[in-house]
């Protein structure tokens, strides 16, 4: 029982860290009309504010997505979006992918 504690916040951050996709909040079906945004000011982990407005990652992208993930220290992306804006609203005018830790 003295480990309940520690597994409690494995699991908390688990979850909180994998992008809420081990949760069913992952990308939809195909890319919104809607652009998803980065909700972190340049120079701290980058976090989009919405996962269910990417697509699935055409499979001629996955290989860039994979590494555009693993810069940021992440595992795989399971989620695309053509354009996404940055941190101040204006458009990356380049793939954005959505990553995952596992």
């Amino acid at each position: 029982m003295k480990k309940a504690p520690f597994y409690i916040a494995f699991l908390t951050a688990s979850i909180v860290l994998s992008g809420c996709s081990s949760l069913g909040f992952g990308p939809g079906s195909k890319p919104s009309s809607t652009a998803p945004k980065i909700t972190t000011p340049p120079g701290q982990k980058q976090y989009w504010d919405n996962a269910s407005l990417f697509g699935p990652v055409p499979t001629e992208y996955q290989a860039e997505g994979n590494e555009a993930c693993q810069t940021q220290g992440n595992k795989k992306a399971i989620g695309y979006y053509p354009n996404p804006k940055k941190y101040d609203g204006t458009y990356f005018g380049k793939r954005g992918y959505l990553c995952t830790l596992y």
